[in-house]
């Protein structure tokens, strides 16, 4: 698994410890069909997550999809956010058909949903801290991830090193937040990942100014030593589709 990332979705104006039992589970999907599949998001997975959510079993569902990057080998990513202690109703829930959709409709629409989207990858985090402008909406229209791979096992001179370097976001800056993860559901010398930090931005350009600067400076020392303890994988812009509480 190559390309994946998380969605953090607290509302904070300094750096913040997250709730150590929330998981934030991502499925990558690959839509070879996007408007058929972003049919299916509205017309059945919406109800689904919607009875998750007055179930009290899930926080949060979002959907983002990537901009701009046709040959991304994802289109959509779907993120559930939920109390680790609800794992096993995770796992055993069954949602309740509404009564306007027939079991032949439901017969089509999962033989289609086979054929118009494959599901890449799914990964689960838990959140190490947020930051957010005041006055910056929950979840901010625009996000770009960093995936990251931690060097040496030092799991906690990197994250002191991420949480210091980061606790507050100038006012005149182009990003409107940061957020910080840990990855929790698999560890070895192959794993893709160990860490995402994730960028938020109020629109496309906004992100794309963040490389036209020219008063361009060299990195603090704080920064270049942290810089030491991960390498930076890889980087997408995605754009809200769909946000449900």
């Amino acid at each position: 698994m190559k390309k994946i990332s998380f969605l953090l979705i607290f509302f904070i104006s300094t750096v913040g410890v997250l709730g150590q039992n929330l998981v934030y589970e991502q499925t990558f999907i690959k839509a070879h069909n996007v408007s058929a599949y972003d049919d299916y998001i509205e017309n059945v997975f919406a109800i689904t997550h919607q009875q998750r959510l007055d179930a009290g079993i899930i926080v949060g569902w979002d959907v983002w999809k990537v901009v701009d990057n046709p040959s991304e080998n994802f289109t959509h990513m779907l993120t559930t956010i939920y109390d680790i202690d609800m794992q096993s109703k995770i796992d055993e829930f069954q949602w309740t058909k509404p009564d306007y959709v027939s079991q032949r409709d439901m017969l089509i629409k999962g033989k289609d949903l086979e054929e118009v989207r494959d599901i890449v990858a799914v990964a689960k985090y838990m959140g190490l801290a947020s930051i957010r402008k005041k006055g910056t909406p929950q979840v901010p229209e625009y996000l770009a991830f960093n995936l990251i791979k931690l060097k040496g096992d030092k799991w906690k001179s990197y994250e002191d090193a991420e949480l210091n370097g980061t606790k507050s976001i100038d006012d005149n800056s182009i990003r409107v937040g940061w957020d910080f993860a840990r990855r929790i559901d698999d560890y070895g010398t192959d794993i893709s990942h160990t860490h995402v930090t994730v960028d938020w931005y109020t629109s496309h350009a906004d992100y794309l100014k963040t490389f036209m600067g020219k008063d361009l400076q060299d990195a603090s020392k704080e920064y270049q030593q942290m810089l030491k303890l991960r390498d930076l994988k890889y980087r997408v812009l995605m754009k809200l589709h769909k946000s449900m509480r």
